[in-house]
């Protein structure tokens, strides 16, 4: 046939790789009867607003008490189905709640769609950094004093935006956070992108919804059995969701998927009847897991030894985080190529693997037999150099509405040492900008670009994707 990305999608089915990355549905090896009968009726589910389908947009029957039945279950005042990502939610949310010129808190290490909704909302924007755990070289968490200090000095601001949890599963204390900036009356507004599954099972962390947050994002299907692009946004109580509503009939499709709608209809209702037994047996496998391997020279897994350091708060235990002496991106590569598993991600230093209710045993036993066989090249190489990473002096100087709209010029990343970011550099995944539009340009930042290409780590929001060239504002 002559489909490239058809060919190109059979031919990777076809490695039958061990899927350790996102949808959470893990091509349903667990057969699912609710995933089951979604697939058998793919074609026919497939509808536009008929009669008796109800509207996303105007819900007042079947999707309407779908959505009741996620905001029973999520315990929230109100739930969203999304069908355009997290993405939409994170837009949703804050551009729904803020005007224009608004001042808003966002902790440093942001996906960046919450980047994208400040510029779109022409939001003023002050950062809370991250504390970085040194063993990982990654941002886990904030410094609740330090979060202090700046709702102390930005009393004025709408809100706060935060992540929790983060892409390697580690939980800040987002309960004294909320209390906090609650006595300032500043909204506190979640991605919880990756912890859709923690109200399901006692042994995670609280959800957002239950620590009081006032809005939280959550990707079904990112550690759900939902389908991509599936998510839902939450309303609590004492929140106005009149501008969210309004927004998000804008960031949403007015086309939305019922196929995508019914998988996250099927999600809730797998994990209210299931969740708690099928998140203990893959929490089980887990641990297992980490016993195994944890004593291999030269390697090291973000486990519970590591709440309380760097302010850790919690870890959520369906999360795998291997540092190597071989780098991220070679452990990735070994394991796609000798092992037939596919990993969620991988940094400069580490691997991510996701667990979730769709996996099977055989997943985590085929994973450590493969890293016992690789044992010795990771034994045997010289551990790999470490750089600042995260823990970069960000230094901002402009909006990132007025960066990007100034006049700009292109020059190289090599030379840009002291200019102004015309522009948003992101290593995908996992999606956090190591430079925003109205951001100096430092060497620390220039290092830490060229090292992540050197490791063919993908840069997106940047209009050189090769990265050897950056926008900076004209005369900046």
């Amino acid at each position: 046939m002559d489909t490239p990305l058809i060919n190109g999608l059979l031919e990777y089915i076809k490695q039958n790789n061990i899927p350790f990355h996102m949808p959470g549905h893990k091509n349903n090896a667990k057969e699912f009867k609710e995933l089951n009968i979604i697939q058998e009726n793919i074609f026919n589910m497939d509808l536009t607003e008929v009669e008796g389908v109800d509207n996303l947009h105007s819900p007042e029957g079947i999707i309407k008490d779908a959505q009741g039945k996620l905001s029973k279950c999520l315990k929230s005042k109100e739930s969203f189905m999304l069908v355009n990502g997290s993405t939409a939610g994170i837009y949703s949310m804050i551009l729904g709640l803020t005007k224009p010129k608004d001042k808003i808190i966002i902790q440093r290490n942001c996906h960046r769609s919450v980047y994208s909704a400040a510029f779109l909302g022409d939001l003023e924007v002050e950062y809370i950094n991250p504390t970085i755990l040194n063993d990982f070289n990654i941002p886990v968490s904030i410094n609740l004093d330090e979060a202090f200090k700046v709702i102390e000095k930005n009393k004025d601001a709408k809100a706060i935006v935060v992540t929790y949890p983060t892409y390697y599963g580690t939980c800040f204390d987002l309960k004294g956070l909320v209390e906090y900036a609650h006595r300032f009356n500043m909204l506190v507004l979640v991605d919880e992108a990756h912890g859709a599954h923690f109200p399901f099972n006692s042994k995670l962390p609280e959800s957002a919804m239950e620590l009081g947050a006032d809005v939280s994002v959550n990707s079904f299907h990112k550690t759900l059995p939902s389908l991509t692009q599936t998510a839902v946004l939450n309303v609590n109580y004492g929140v106005d969701s009149t501008g969210i509503k309004y927004m998000l009939r804008i960031f949403q499709s007015t086309s939305p998927s019922y196929i995508l709608m019914a998988s996250i209809d099927a999600a809730r209702n797998i994990m209210e009847g299931e969740g708690e037994k099928l998140l203990d047996d893959v929490i089980g496998y887990i641990e297992d897991f980490k016993r195994e391997i944890k004593n291999i020279d030269g390697l090291k897994i973000l486990d519970e030894d590591y709440i309380g350091i760097a302010d850790i708060y919690d870890i959520d235990k369906t999360r795998i985080v291997i540092n190597s002496n071989l780098g991220g991106k070679t452990l990735e590569n070994i394991l796609r190529r000798e092992q037939g598993i596919q990993v969620e991600m991988s940094d400069l230093y580490n691997i991510v693997l996701i667990g979730s209710v769709g996996d099977k045993k055989e997943f985590y036993d085929n994973l450590k037999l493969s890293l016992l066989k690789i044992k010795d090249k990771v034994q045997g190489h010289i551990n790999i150099d470490i750089i600042s990473g995260y823990d970069v002096n960000y230094q901002k100087v402009l909006s990132l509405r007025d960066a990007y709209y100034m006049p700009k010029r292109r020059v190289r990343i090599k030379e840009a040492k002291g200019l102004i970011s015309a522009e948003m550099v992101v290593p995908y995944p996992p999606g956090i900008p190591v430079l925003a539009p109205g951001e100096i340009i430092t060497q620390d930042i220039i290092d830490l670009i060229n090292e992540y290409k050197a490791n063919g780590i993908t840069l997106n929001g940047i209009d050189d994707a090769s990265g050897e060239y950056i926008l900076v504002v004209n005369g900046g």
